[in-house]
């Protein structure tokens, strides 16, 4: 059964972090002994222990290092013309004296917005390579990943990573430069704290999540398959390629990211919120994401909003109790206006679409009443 990717053990409860909201749904997180999840006990590490001029310094340091003289790209940057994005090109190239490649690997289903975003990124003064995969291959591997995992997006979020190694070494970039280390900020796993350096270990374990593109070669091949691929082992250690975090040396803030991109890059934001939470400036380039935030909340209980104003309560822009009214308010809400555009996309009828979503309700955190779907815990 899909739902069976949650199941609690015998005993185990649903609990929430005592300092944000963090479910213990969300894979790999972990609690200390006051119930307190490890992406807060982060949030108080970097304001307390963390030396920032110090971790700045090593940047600057691995900058010198691989700066070229030559006029050739010295740095690979990950870009769909978002804030976080944004604020990494624009840093490194402004205040680092770095000159960035920037890559973006095409949408699923773009937005006016996000075309918007990226058209006024690349005025604002960049190099930038963009990626359009084989679409039949591109369509039919996010229908077999929503199907499957329950993730429609599942070739964007893959080949955000792997597509960027491939130019990275086609184009003798040895350093690329990612955003944010998602399980140190968010609460997961915690083998890369600590670590500048991302192993191919990680790239397979966390960006593949458990899922290795070659499970698709039943029906594509590997020259269809390409961008999802990792390079050999021999390919990336001749690369000699350093990977690594923004947020391993700046204090990854979201609030500054989109100050950044709004002073220097021209991003432009939603006239309201987004779908399903209260923001209005994050992830705006892909219909298809909106679907993704809905299925985190199928699959986990939590849906964007909630894991927005975690991001704001462990901030301290936001309080613990005016979290939760927004999660009561904005949680969970289904992107309607888009439905007819995933049904296109993945070529499926009404029902079709439905099942697959409804397969991945766990009867331990989802029950029906008169009908409809409730979570059966509450928010407090």
């Amino acid at each position: 059964m899909a739902w069976e990717h949650y199941k609690l053990n015998k005993g185990e409860k649903i609990k929430l972090c005592s300092r944000c909201l963090t479910l213990s749904t969300r894979p790999r997180v972990i609690y200390d002994e006051n119930g307190v999840c490890n992406a807060c006990t982060w949030a108080d590490t970097k304001k307390t222990y963390v030396d920032w001029n110090e971790r700045w310094n090593e940047l600057k340091k691995i900058c010198d290092k691989y700066r070229r003289s030559d006029g050739l790209w010295d740095v690979i940057v990950p870009c769909s013309g978002g804030k976080d994005g944004s604020h990494v090109a624009w840093t490194l190239k402004n205040v680092l004296n770095m000159h960035p490649l920037c890559i973006t690997l095409s949408p699923h289903l773009p937005t006016e917005i996000g075309k918007t975003n990226l058209k006024n990124f690349l005025e604002s003064g960049f190099d930038h390579i963009f990626i359009t995969p084989n679409l039949q291959v591109y369509r039919k591997f996010a229908k077999r990943g929503f199907i499957e995992q329950g993730r429609p997006k599942v070739p964007f979020n893959v080949g955000v990573s792997t597509a960027v190694i491939r130019i990275a070494i086609r184009f003798g970039v040895p350093f690329i430069m990612w955003g944010e280390e998602g399980e140190e900020e968010y609460g997961g796993a915690t083998t890369q704290v600590g670590k500048y350096i991302i192993d191919k270990n990680y790239l397979i374990k966390y960006y593949y999540s458990g899922h290795n593109p070659n499970e698709y070669l039943d029906e594509f091949t590997k020259e269809e398959l390409k961008w999802w691929l990792l390079p050999s082992n021999k390919e990336i250690k001749k690369a000699d390629l350093y990977p690594t975090h923004w947020s391993h040396f700046e204090n990854w803030d979201p609030k500054l990211h989109f100050e950044t991109a709004k002073k220097h890059c021209n991003i432009q934001t939603l006239p309201d919120r987004s779908i399903g939470t209260f923001t209005n400036n994050c992830q705006l380039d892909d219909k298809i994401q909106d679907l993704h935030a809905y299925m985190m909340y199928i699959k986990f209980g939590f849906g964007r909003a909630w894991s927005d104003a975690c991001i704001e309560i462990r901030a301290g822009r936001m309080t613990r109790e005016e979290g939760i009214e927004m999660v009561k308010k904005y949680d969970g809400e289904f992107p309607y206006k888009y439905l007819r555009d995933y049904l296109n996309y993945y070529n499926m009828t009404t029902d079709e679409f439905w099942n697959v979503v409804d397969s991945y309700r766990s009867p331990d955190i989802w029950k029906q009443e008169d009908g409809e779907w409730k979570l059966k815990f509450d928010i407090k």
